[in-house]
């Protein structure tokens, strides 16, 4: 009992030491998220939205029947003064949906007189200030390596990146995938979505505008891929959130790079998924470092997205641990609604734009799992495939940790085909590559059906996944269809119960549409004019929708008009469809 006694005794004195110890730390300073109490003194009202959205936010929020809230009301003018007129406060953004301001501050006292401000009711330290330079004469030879390491894990720069071609084997594998159109080597990346169909038909996004957050655009305003939005004034602006300077493209060339999957333009070598869409360019990720304020930037990104009147967000980011283990999330926490950029993507969906997200390059290390926003309910989230449909081995799973599936959909991940910054073509592996390919062809998607809400947008690329009947953690819905989803919007979301063959006359990707309540077989068989039995092929339905493929050999087939007999093993009961094979 003495020994327990004494032990006792020594932890107290320990854990009074080791407090004593923190509380003579120094006050570093850094950058600080200020949360407010309310949105008093305010000159703002929701019944004069103009006064703090755009006139195309406001269209955008009307034709998908979504109001103005007190969350859109920006924050009280006073409480912003107030901060700014200490002289040892800078305030560096203000959010609408957050209510609150991000500042920086460098002086104890200072952050003292503001949470003494009536008006706030948190501060948060969300970067601190960078440790005190070490003496000049001292190295570390591999320190630059440790850093590279360190942001790879956190999946934000992790791709490979070949300057030219100089792999032969590479070249000649992708020159047997371009199919002799002008998309040249994004082909193979365009068709694997059944995108060449819409772009073939003049949907290329006109009419969109896509926010793009990254880390930096290095001389996208040099490259001649991109010619074409400057030309036409389709780069409607820029924005740095990390450190305020109006050039945002001499930093990191990662969102160049996911920004040629979207928007490039060279004809028989490099096409982009929306190449007609108009473009925003926010820098929210500060790629030498990871701290918590990466994901307010992101807030501060999307809100400015909403008032300028964005239709997308493309977002190849994603949070899970930072250089601050204090601030690092946990598996648990990635249920949709907890962290702050999880939060804030919800808040860009309820306003009616598109949010598309990278799932993340996590599956190989011990996180294995999404990142955030990829966890969020409004982002579709996008995995990465090998362009032969396979999973590529980096590409995160899901669930959410609330057990849903995660990711959304796939789309071409590795050795994608981009604009590099010496205006040639590379190669690039991650989910932030494959997340632009499906945000050009949703803007190309919904140009084509401009009736429709970005939920229903979104709806029908997930139903339109070659897995969509039997989701996973690792596919999620699988690989889109844009066609197919396409034929969703024509019905309104609505499957035809009826049998239906689509397009007709036929081609080897036409598809029956056929809802069923249960599990059962049918027989699909195949007449002639003249009755004659030509094939018969089982299929099992699932509940639900369903898509069958039966033409891939029907070219043997002479050109002409045949039924198609579709008859349930169950109930007898059957559907019949007429078609025409032209070809």
């Amino acid at each position: 009992m003495k020994n327990s006694g004494y032990l006792y005794l020594l932890v107290i004195v320990l854990l009074l030491a080791s407090t004593l110890l923190q509380a003579q730390e120094p006050f570093a300073g850094g950058h600080f998220w200020v949360s407010f109490t309310d949105k008093n003194n305010s000159p703002y009202s929701i019944e004069r939205p103009w006064d703090f959205l755009s006139q195309r936010s406001l269209e955008r929020r009307a034709s998908q029947q979504i109001s103005v809230n007190q969350l859109d009301l920006p924050p009280s003018p006073a409480y912003i003064d107030s901060l700014k007129a200490d002289a040892e406060v800078e305030v560096w953004y203000t959010s609408r949906w957050f209510n609150g301001a991000l500042v920086f501050t460098s002086s104890e006292q200072a952050l003292d007189r503001i949470n003494n401000l009536l008006f706030v009711s948190s501060t948060e330290l969300v970067k601190p200030l960078p440790p005190v330079a070490p003496p000049e004469d001292w190295q570390e030879p591999d320190s630059a390596l440790k850093k590279v390491q360190t942001h790879a894990e956190q999946a934000l720069e992790l791709y490979r990146v070949f300057e030219t071609f100089a792999d032969k084997r590479v070249a000649a594998q992708w020159e047997q995938w371009v199919n002799g159109t002008d998309f040249g080597f994004s082909a193979a990346t365009i068709a694997q979505i059944n995108g060449d169909r819409l772009m073939a038909d003049g949907y290329l996004g006109q009419g969109k505008i896509i926010a793009v957050l990254d880390a930096g655009f290095m001389a996208a305003d040099q490259l001649s891929v991109f010619s074409h939005l400057w030309n036409t004034g389709r780069i409607g602006g820029t924005r740095d959130f990390v450190e305020r300077q109006p050039n945002v493209f001499g930093s990191s060339p990662h969102g160049t790079y996911v920004l040629s999957v979207m928007a490039a333009k060279r004809p028989g070598e490099l096409m982009g998924t929306a190449t007609g869409a108009s473009y925003w360019l926010m820098r929210t990720e500060e790629s030498a470092n990871e701290f918590r304020i990466e994901e307010y930037n992101w807030l501060a990104g999307a809100e400015l997205a909403d008032s300028l009147g964005a239709d997308i967000i493309n977002s190849s980011l994603g949070y899970t641990r930072f250089d601050d283990p204090v601030q690092d999330y946990t598996y648990g926490q990635l249920d949709g609604q907890t962290t702050v950029v999880a939060r804030a993507a919800n808040l860009a969906t309820d306003r009616g734009m598109l949010v598309v997200n990278s799932a993340g390059n996590y599956a190989q290390q011990n996180w294995r799992y999404i990142g955030s926003p990829a966890d969020s309910f409004g982002a579709l989230s996008v995995g990465a495939v090998e362009i032969s449909g396979e999973r590529a081995a980096f590409s995160s799973f899901g669930p959410s940790a609330d057990g849903r599936i995660k990711p959304d959909v796939m789309a071409h991940g590795r050795q994608v085909p981009v604009a590099n910054t010496a205006d040639g073509v590379a190669l690039a592996n991650g989910t932030s590559f494959s997340s632009p390919v499906i945000a050009g062809m949703a803007a190309a998607l919904w140009q084509k059906h401009p009736q429709v809400t970005a939920h229903q947008i979104k709806k029908a690329i997930i139903e339109s996944g070659n897995r969509f009947l039997k989701p996973d953690t690792a596919y999620g819905h699988g690989i889109p269809d844009f066609v197919w989803a396409s034929r969703l919007l024509q019905h309104n979301f609505q499957p035809e119960r009826q049998m239906v063959l689509y397009p007709n006359p036929i081609s080897p990707e036409t598809y029956i549409s056929q809802y069923s309540d249960v599990d059962q077989l049918v027989n699909i068989e195949v007449f002639d004019l003249k009755g004659q039995l030509i094939y018969l092929l089982e299929y099992n339905l699932h509940p639900g929708y369903n898509r069958i493929q039966p033409f891939g050999q029907a070219h043997h087939l002479n050109n002409g008009i045949y039924l198609l007999r579709m008859t349930s093993l169950q109930t007898g009961q059957f559907s019949v469809a007429k078609f025409f094979k032209a070809w």
